[in-house]
Formats: C-alpha cells, structure tokens, sequence
C-alpha cells in the first residue's frame, strides 16, 4: 500500500513534526511512504527515515507553479492515499484532486478561524472560499479536536458527517530514551530554583507576554523561581524587551529550538502554555508524557481536550496574567500533589502508533 504525505516544509512546528513521525511510523510498518515537502528546508528534515521517498517541490510559497508540481507528483507516483497535514497543503491538494479518481484522500484540519484575524477580511474570505471547495473534496477531513471540528461546521466549511476528531499523534516510543538525555541548563540542573518552562514558537498566537506578565507577578511570592522559554520567533526581540521592562530579565531564558526537547520538560516543575488559541497543543502532551504538570489558558483548540477539561491539569482564562500567576505560585511549590504517573498514562492517548492506525482507518 502507498501513502503520500504533503507537507509545506520541516520548520519547527507541530504540522510538521507530525508530518515526519506519521511517514516513519507507516514505512517502518511496511507501507510504501512518498513524503511530499513544498520547501524542504527546516529541522525535522534530518528526521526523515533513509526508507521514506522524499520528494522536496523547492518552492518558497504556496502559489501557482507548486500546485503544478505537486499534481505532477500525484499523478507520477500514484499513491492509493494521499494525507495533506496543514491548511495550506491541504487547499493545493484539494486544487489537484481531479486527476485522483481513484486515490483517497484526507487533510489534517489543526486551527480554528481564529488563525484569520490577524489578515484583512478580503484574504479572509478568499482562504474561506478555497478551503470550502478543496475540503469539499476530500474523502475525510481530520480535526485535531472538538472546538477544530465545530469550527469547520459552523463555518460552512464542510459537513458534520464529513469531519473526525483524532488528536495529534505526538509521542515516539523512543521519548523516554530522549528524556534522559544530556541537559546543559545551569536552573534546570539546580535543586536550589524552581523552574517554569514553555515550549513553542515566539508568536503573537502564543502570547509569550502573558506569561512574562503573569511570572513577574509570580516572581514576588517565589524569589527562587526562573522561567526558561525554549523556541524562536519574530517575536523574540520584543519579548526580551518585555522582559527587561518587567524586571525579570536575570530570572527568564529565552533557548533557542533544541531537536531534543525532552530533558528540558523532564527537568521543569511546572509547563505553562499562554497560548490566544491553538491547533491542538502538542506541547501540553509533550510535558505530561515527562511527568510535568501543566497549566494552560483555556484558549480555543486542543488544551480542555488534551487536560480533560482540568483533570490532568490547569486550565485559566485567557489573557489573565493575575489568574495565571496565581496558579503558578500555588503549583511549582506543589508539584508532588499531581500523579505523575496519571499524567504520562494521559499522554500515551496521542502517541503515533495509536493515532497513526486511527488515521488509516479514516481515510480507508
């Protein structure tokens, strides 16, 4: 069995990530895997299995010459699958499907319509337009969570009967391999501080200056506590200049993206996300399967879902620094008062073998 994989690049973002662990697990399982990459510039290129048939389009945006080479691809390899991870992938994929007569197909919806705002209405309707022709055609569309599908209905996009929930497939069987590797963090290997950690891309998506917000408020209560923020971005610069403004710049750290993240979670008490909205949250996942206890804004997306409505950890309101802070001074001197082991049973839930079967069985 064939299977193509379509993803835009091998940048670090989870669309990506998932992209590169669904194509490993199902070649190492016997499929014939085809990974498709628009741009095939980015981290997570290295982590392509030498089994997988990378095939790189070597175009820097989503226009018109690469829906051209992407329905070369297709229709030249002839896969009996085809699974497009990201909106933008899936929209091209979408434009090409009249030469798929017989090839299945599944795009991998991760973000609500708020990922819109922050473009003028003209895009807005346009994307709109585009995603209600292209999902249309698709054999299933897959959302990442409750809130993702309900925003696809309610927006028109694609029919209900048309939609499956299955959550991101994050966890690798060799995590706990990866957790116990090297740490080179002077906070993260002393007894002597607490630490708040975050993982993510420095964006405004991800509001990095709640958080900054919320610790410095924190800061007062715990004089020991650091905040170690592990991911890169355009926002980089003025979150350091926030940071500077607040007071907290000798007490946060802002890490640039490691490839093996898992030491740093394993070694954090506490992982907050500050996120406005998010796809799925596959960094909340990421910090249960490490035993770390969670607090995240209750933002549109994946985080309930993932926390169990506030079972296996702390959800907050969004865009309040002063509840947030609150939470994490209660909790980082608390920690023992979690099940660790809870947590990481949590998390194998979204691990890629179990998500990666459930995705055959919907697009079959």
């Amino acid at each position: 069995m064939k299977i193509c994989i379509v993803t835009p690049s091998f940048s670090g973002g989870g669309a990506e990530r998932i992209a590169v662990n669904l194509a490993n697990y199902y070649a190492k399982n016997g499929l014939d895997v085809c990974l498709v990459v628009f741009e095939g510039v980015g981290p997570y290129r290295r982590q392509v299995g030498g089994s997988i048939k990378l095939i790189d389009l070597n175009v820097k945006r989503l226009r018109y010459d690469a829906w051209l080479k992407l329905r070369k691809v297709i229709k030249d390899e002839s896969p009996e699958y085809v699974l497009s991870v990201m909106r933008g992938a899936n929209i091209f994929v979408g434009l090409a499907l009249p030469i798929m007569n017989n090839i299945k197909v599944a795009f991998r919806e991760a973000n609500t319509m708020e990922a819109f705002r922050r473009i003028s209405w003209r895009r807005r309707l346009i994307h709109k337009f585009l995603m209600k022709f292209s999902y249309g055609r698709a054999d299933v569309v897959i959302a990442n969570s409750i809130d993702t599908k309900k925003d696809l209905v309610n927006n028109n996009i694609v029919q209900e009967s048309h939609v499956k929930v299955i959550g991101n497939p994050v966890i690798n069987d060799d995590l706990n391999e990866k957790a116990g590797g090297a740490l080179c963090h002077d906070w993260l290997s002393s007894s002597d501080v607490l630490v708040v950690l975050h993982v993510g891309r420095l964006d405004v998506q991800k509001n990095q200056a709640l958080l900054l917000s919320a610790f410095s408020l924190a800061v007062n209560s715990v004089p020991n506590l650091k905040l170690v923020i592990l991911g890169e971005g355009e926002e980089k610069k003025n979150l350091e200049e926030l940071a500077s403004e607040l007071g907290v710049k000798d007490s946060v750290d802002f890490v640039a993206f490691q490839d093996n993240p898992y030491p740093y979670y394993k070694a954090a008490d506490l992982f907050v996300l500050s996120s406005d909205w998010e796809g799925f949250g596959n960094v909340i996942v990421e910090a249960l399967a490490c035993g770390t206890p969670v607090i995240s804004t209750d933002c549109p997306g994946g985080p309930r879902t993932i926390l169990a409505n506030g079972k296996y950890g702390v959800l907050v309101p969004c865009g309040d620094a002063e509840r947030l802070s609150s939470e994490i001074v209660s909790h980082v001197s608390n920690v023992d008062k979690w099940n660790f082991e809870e947590l990481k049973m949590r998390a194998n839930e979204f691990t890629v073998e179990t998500v990666a079967k459930k995705y055959l069985e919907a697009i079959r």
